[in-house]
């Protein structure tokens, strides 16, 4: 074997001896830094642009390989086809628990990558592999979620067809310390990251890395470079020659050049680490509001050859000062959600532009931090955070650890490599403003993590480290940030005075686990907000609280090729369609960093608004502010500091009608709509009603033990011996409404576990009213003007009675008050109709969070919802196809989303059909919930609603219980009137 083979067999191994290129480096450990390759992708070499070969699509698969299918020279073309990448069981292939898969393709490297290197990327197999070409293995992995890299430029020749076959496993220690299938409730094995080739000189750029810092006055940056450069010759480099280039973020003009000549030799085989710094006057700052991007180039001349690689770089420094967080010298407050790679149909292996787009929703939702629970994710997704402006936490593969044995001799495949893995692909990126060491995995810290955290600040001194955690004191606050789970809302006081920042990793968690709640009520989405924006503001007004993530970002439902529905479900306030739900709104208004309010009523053709600026990076004149009000309209730009209110007034000229209302737009400094208000800058005005005997008097006649009294079209019948009150239309007697069953709802916070396992996810609905109701007595009085109805009765759960006063002008009075038998802490509580199941829309009026919601929020103002949609039935996680209709449609028998959620503090109610409505007037205090059942419709008027009974997010919920206690009482008025 010639020393050249020899020399490229010990470069297959990868393993590249980094001494991390600065003192500071081996002051803090003489050890050298053991980390694996990950080349930086060339943009060209020697002049030619193809320097990438694809090897996504179509392979051959078979789910339980022959042994020694690896070492053949040729693809079976039996195997089935797979789409790579993406996971074998959403392709609706079995395999068996423990064994290794096979998969196979053919490629041909272009012609004119002779002579080149050529290095076969995969960014992630999971959970563990092996590769081989042309029948001779090339290496291993373990670990799903992080990129590798290998040589296989002796296997393969340019031109000619060669066969690549990866052995893959699900089941491994990976996957287990991930708790990745285990989490997904489906085993996530395959090629589920891309996959590629690419062709480089045999003197190449290896590593190049990036830090930037600034002068004391934050002017001013020194832009540090580290290079790695491996010579894959068989001959000693003796000079090498280095052009650097800094093109401007907001064009492609050169702002920076730079040529760097060295003599220092390169040996065969070895590798040369240099540092760079260079100073850049004046650069335009990257962060979340303002993510300026430049391109960093640089060029290898050496051994006749030459390589261009490029990374678009950030100037952006974070510092840690007590217990705050500063980026460019400005302290940061994180508006953070958790984010896992979903897709519905596809599991945790996304492509086309999913990245990007979420990255985008994420922005629209006033997020300006994401922790890529609980895995690194995809550099796309890393990437479009550095483009559109999105700070990152990146978190390592690591979840519920400390339920995993890991063996010493494992330890650095399965914890530090991919640990520095992470940390080395990504510690260039500006939109990563921290490392998660590990999630939830407790006493796990000292046995396996303590070290990882060290390795990581050797090798990146320059950001924070966090263990994610439910108590903050696992990682004896050894880290620059502390961590807490679910503090409740008592979290920002306990912290207040924290040493460290504190960041609430999750918290307020959204309803996902209480679906017999939501499948009754989806209003229980929009009451969410109530607790989370009381939540928001301590922490906000805490500055030792560096912010926190909400969980979750998306919806973590899978369905699966057999119809079944998998995954802790609806946790998010984006579901896995990438609709926007209910709670989307309330992040987005409540994570507002441009928050208005009405100063005063329009007077003098003015009006005066109070406003906030809780941008991080932004002057408020670096926004648009545009407003209209009938026929007039404008954009302001007021000058207003970070973190300072002020007064501004809007002039306009015209006239305006009592009925106006001032709408307010607010875009961010990159064109982003973060909030939009509606103010009504006049004054309501509104007669008193004054009551009036009617014309008409009522009719009464009676049958037996029915009572019936009548208006003009209108019939009221009592059955005395039931103690039933039904409304009828003379014309149409088969729209009848009945009057008058009480309900005391319990929270209930059962969904059949937390996780979504394939079994049914059909759900009867939790609309219990009273039980064992008995009519003790009746009074009525048949006046011409009104008839009166008062009925006592008892529950099980309580007793009282009901008074029922009928005016001949149609309206209807109801009071009733009971005394509760037993301890109940009651979701809601009140009355429930029951109308003939021709009642197929709702419509209202309410008092809500905010004075604006989307036109398709199932807590909007006023609106019309309607029992039934184009949407197809579908269970709690909702549609299994992907949908063409807002989330509002999504249905279930008791109607959709929209129709059947609790409209809280509602001023006007109706419900109706073709031939009849019921109109309800209260001030502010009640709610409706309509609903399907037993082929009739049901409407809940109550005196009582809450936040539900959502366990992760009860410590939130539970200042709005009003618990029920044997002897207390409920009385309640509801006033309605028939047309």
């Amino acid at each position: 074997m010639n020393l050249r083979s020899k020399k490229h067999i010990k470069m297959r191994l990868l393993f590249i001896i980094l001494t991390l290129f600065s003192s500071m480096a081996r002051a803090a450990d003489t050890a050298s830094f053991v980390l694996k390759r990950l080349s930086p992708l060339p943009q060209k070499t020697n002049d030619q642009a193809n320097v990438k070969l694809d090897l996504n699509g179509s392979w051959f698969f078979d789910a339980a390989p022959d042994n020694g299918f690896e070492n053949q020279n040729s693809v079976d073309e039996s195997w089935e086809k797979i789409e790579v990448p993406g996971e074998w069981v959403m392709q609706g292939f079995t395999v068996e628990k423990d064994k290794w898969t096979g998969y196979a393709r053919s490629f041909t490297l272009p012609q004119n990558w002779q002579g080149k290197r050529i290095k076969l990327r995969c960014d992630g197999v999971y959970s563990e592999c092996s590769i081989y070409v042309n029948g001779k293995k090339i290496g291993s992995h373990l670990g799903g979620f992080t990129p590798f890299e290998f040589d296989i430029t002796d296997h393969v020749k340019p031109g000619t067809e060669s066969v690549i076959k990866i052995k893959v496993r699900n089941e491994s220690i990976a996957d287990s310390l991930a708790s990745g299938s285990q989490y997904a409730v489906h085993a996530l094995g395959g090629i589920s990251r891309k996959i590629y080739l690419i062709a480089v000189p045999d003197v190449n750029i290896s590593g190049f890395h990036v830090i930037t810092n600034f002068d004391s006055a934050y002017k001013n940056a020194i832009l540090k470079t580290q290079l790695q450069i491996a010579n894959e010759s068989a001959n000693t480099v003796k000079t090498h020659s280095l052009l650097f280039e800094l093109f401007s973020s907001k064009s492609n003009e050169v702002i920076f050049s730079k040529t760097v000549t060295s003599n220092e030799p390169i040996k065969d085989g070895g590798i040369l680490n240099e540092s760079f710094e260079f100073p850049i006057n004046e650069p335009q700052k990257w962060d979340p509001e303002h993510p300026n991007l430049y391109r960093w180039r640089v060029t290898l001349q050496a051994n006749q050859s030459s390589e261009v690689a490029e990374r678009k770089i950030g100037f952006r420094q974070i510092e840690v000062r007590g217990n705050r967080v500063y980026v460019n010298n400005m302290p940061i407050k994180l508006r953070g959600a958790c984010r896992h790679e979903v897709s519905p149909l596809r599991g945790r292996s996304l492509t086309g532009d999913q990245w990007k787009e979420d990255v985008k929703l994420f922005a629209e939702e006033n997020v300006n931090y994401i922790r890529t629970s609980h895995y690194p994710p995809p550099e796309e997704f890393v990437h479009a955070c550095d483009s559109l402006g999105m700070f990152l936490e990146v978190e390592a593969p690591f979840c519920w650890a400390d339920q995993t044995n890991v063996p010493a001799p494992l330890y650095n495949s399965a914890i530090l490599d991919q640990t520095l893995d992470m940390v080395n692909f990504y510690r260039s990126d500006p939109a990563v403003l921290d490392w998660s060491i590990a999630n939830e995995s407790q006493s796990a810290y000292n046995k396996y993590f303590k070290k990882s955290a060290e390795w990581v600040k050797k090798i990146d001194p320059t950001r924070p480290r966090t263990y994610n955690q439910y108590g903050d004191e696992d990682d004896h606050n050894e880290l620059e940030i502390g961590n807490q789970h679910y503090p409740g809302p008592n979290g920002p006081m306990k912290y207040r005075n924290n040493e460290r920042p504190m960041m609430f990793g999750e918290y307020c968690h959204l309803n996902a686990y209480n679906r017999l709640e939501l499948v009754t009520d989806p209003g229980l989405r929009d009451a969410w907000g109530i607790g989370f924006k009381n939540m928001w503001e301590k922490m906000y007004n805490t500055p030792a609280i560096l912010g926190g993530c909400i969980w979750a970002g998306i919806d973590d439902t899978f369905i699966l090729p057999n119809g079944k529905v998998v995954g802790y479900g609806t946790w998010g306030p984006i579901d896995g369609w990438r609709r926007k739900k209910p709670e989307y709104w309330h992040v987005k208004k409540t994570y507002s960093p441009v928050k208005i309010q009405l100063a005063g009523n329009c007077e003098n053709n003015s009006i005066k608004l109070l406003i906030e600026n809780r941008l991080l990076f932004s002057n408020l004149n670096e926004c648009k502010i545009k407003w209209h009000i009938g026929k007039n309209a404008g954009e302001i730009s007021p000058s207003l500091a970070e973190g300072k209110k002020g007064d501004v007034i809007i002039h306009f000229d015209g006239n305006l009608s009592s009925a106006d209302t001032l709408f307010v737009d607010v875009l961010d400094p990159r064109e982003i709509l973060i909030d939009q208000y509606a103010f009504a800058v006049f004054p309501e005005i509104k007669k008193a009603d004054m009551e009036r005997s009617s014309a008409v008097s009522l009719q009464y006649h009676q049958l037996k033990n029915t009572i019936i009294a009548n208006t003009a079209d209108v019939q009221i019948v009592l059955d005395m011996s039931s103690g039933k009150l039904t409304l009828a239309k003379k014309s149409a007697k088969q729209t009848t409404l009945q009057l008058g069953s009480l309900m005391i709802l319990p929270l209930n916070p059962e969904g059949r576990g937390t996780q979504m396992t394939g079994d049914s996810q059909v759900f009867d609905p939790f609309t219990p009213v009273c039980t064992n109701r008995v009519v003790q007595k009746i009074v009525y009085d048949c006046q011409p003007q009104k008839f009166v109805v008062t009925i006592e009765d008892e529950y099980d759960e309580a007793s009282g009675f009901t008074t029922f006063e009928f005016a001949a002008n149609k309206k209807v009075a109801i009071h009733y008050r009971y005394v509760v038998k037993k301890n109940i802490n009651p979701c809601q509580w009140g009355m429930v109709f029951s109308l003939s199941d021709d009642f197929n829309a709702i419509s209202w009026k309410r008092d809500g969070l905010w004075n604006y919601y989307p036109k398709d929020h199932i807590g909007r103002l006023d609106g019309v919802a309607y029992a039934s949609s184009k949407a197809p039935v579908s269970g709690p996680a909702g549609p299994v196809k992907k949908p063409d209709w807002s989330w509002s449609e999504d249905r279930t028998d008791l109607g959709t989303n929209d129709f059947r959620s609790t409209k809280m503090n509602f001023t006007k109610g109706e419900v109706k059909s073709d031939n009849m409505t019921v109109n309800f007037v209260s001030d502010g205090s009640q709610h409706m919930r309509a609903w399907k059942q037993d082929k009739q419709t049901r409407l809940l008027i109550a005196g009582y609603s809450n936040l539900g009974d959502e366990g992760f997010f009860r410590g939130h919920a539970e200042p709005f219980d009003r618990p029920l206690r044997q002897g207390d009482t409920i009385t309640n008025d509801i006033h309605l009137f028939i047309q």
